[in-house]
């Protein structure tokens, strides 16, 4: 994320520690310290490589996906897990599958929605100020609204049968991709502490796929909000797991 945190050991570790013990987008799935020397986690870890591998050789039996596309997204075994909660590194397991992912749709994404996507901060100031002064819509009463997204892969299915002419996204079909994306998003692992976490929701941060998938979420939300606000002048934008709307027909309780 090309940034440097400088501070107290003890304060953070106690932070990370509370931030993990509360969050309910991860959970333990081995404890290192009631092992073996640290030999039923190593097997685990093992299985779930190759339960992922069995996934991808069922696709590949069923001609979903060909020898190239199945050999460039086996999991290696040897592979090492990360040693914190962002999944960035190319050596852990899920990284091939992401990356192919993020390649084959965030183009397909980003032509889709770019008119209602937010690229960064100032561009949303930008277009806040053009509503607020320029076309002069702000009123007192106007609310600020946003809604977060945490659902996932039946939502991938129903953006690209809606946005597809076939069923097919360079030669994938969208049940092939959903299948991909169950493989991708229930494999994330994180080691911290002597404790082996999963993930339980969500896609990692870190990761490329995951801006492409928030926008994909968000889509449906945006459907049924633009329904309701299109021809009222209504401020809306969306950024990566975010929209943003105003909302200018009524009271909170109405909203």
């Amino acid at each position: 994320m090309n940034t440097f945190y400088l501070g107290n050991r003890q304060e953070f570790e106690t932070k990370a520690y509370d931030y993990l013990s509360k969050s309910d987008a991860y959970k333990v799935l081995l404890n290192k310290d009631k092992d073996n020397g640290g030999q039923q986690w190593q097997i685990e870890l093992k299985q779930m490589v190759e339960s992922m591998n069995l996934l991808l050789e069922s696709l590949k039996n069923h001609k979903a996906v060909n020898i190239d596309l199945f050999n460039r997204l086996l999991v290696d075994a040897k592979n090492e897990i990360s040693l914190v909660p962002y999944i960035t590194s190319q050596h852990s397991a899920t990284w091939t599958i992401g990356k192919y992912l993020n390649e084959l749709l965030r183009p397909f994404v980003d032509k889709n929605l770019s008119t209602t996507t937010f690229r960064d901060e100032p561009d949303f100031m930008r277009k806040l100020n053009n509503y607020v002064y320029v076309e002069r819509h702000l009123r007192a009463t106007t609310l600020f609204c946003s809604i977060k997204i945490i659902n996932m892969i039946d939502t991938v299915g129903y953006f690209l049968e809606d946005n597809l002419v076939t069923n097919k996204l360079e030669q994938v079909t969208i049940q092939t991709i959903k299948n991909l994306l169950h493989i991708f998003l229930y494999n994330n692992v994180f080691y911290y502490k002597d404790q082996i976490y999963t993930l339980t929701k969500g896609s990692p941060n870190t990761m490329p796929l995951s801006d492409a998938l928030s926008n994909i979420f968000l889509f449906t939300w945006q459907k049924k909000i633009l329904k309701e606000i299109k021809s009222k002048n209504e401020f809306f934008g969306r950024y990566k797991d975010q929209v943003f709307f105003t909302w200018n027909n009524g009271n909170e309780e109405e909203l």
